[in-house]
């Protein structure tokens, strides 16, 4: 698949263009956009995104990782979550995800995104 690329929600510009991205990295940025959204913020799929109140307020690691995973899960070209790793910073009040996973194609694709309050 084939879509636009951003960088931090801004439309990335190359040549006086809109930069084309696919493959490994349209898919690690279709997996940070769904990290990167409140469940039930977009209304046109109320079921994209992660529950920040898991992920960001007075939950338990174990609560935040199943829930990172299940936002991985719903990436339909993940076959395997291979691993969920959470870091935190609490003096910024922010949360680094770590993940790999291996794509439906065989490929593995290890990224993080960095989630703030």
């Amino acid at each position: 698949m084939k879509t636009l690329e951003t960088l931090d929600g801004d439309l990335i510009f190359e040549n006086g263009d809109f930069k084309i991205i696919e493959g490994e990295k349209e898919i690690a940025q279709c997996i940070a956009i769904s990290l990167g959204t409140n469940l039930k913020e977009w209304f046109l799929n109320e079921e994209l995104g992660i529950d920040f109140s898991s992920l960001l307020g007075k939950s338990s690691q174990d609560l935040a990782r199943a829930e990172v995973m299940r936002v991985l899960a719903q990436e339909e070209r993940v076959n395997l979550i291979n691993n969920v790793e959470i870091l935190d910073d609490r003096v910024n009040r922010k949360r680094t995800i770590l993940f790999s996973v291996q794509l439906a194609n065989g490929e593995l694709l290890e990224d993080e995104v960095v989630i703030s309050a």
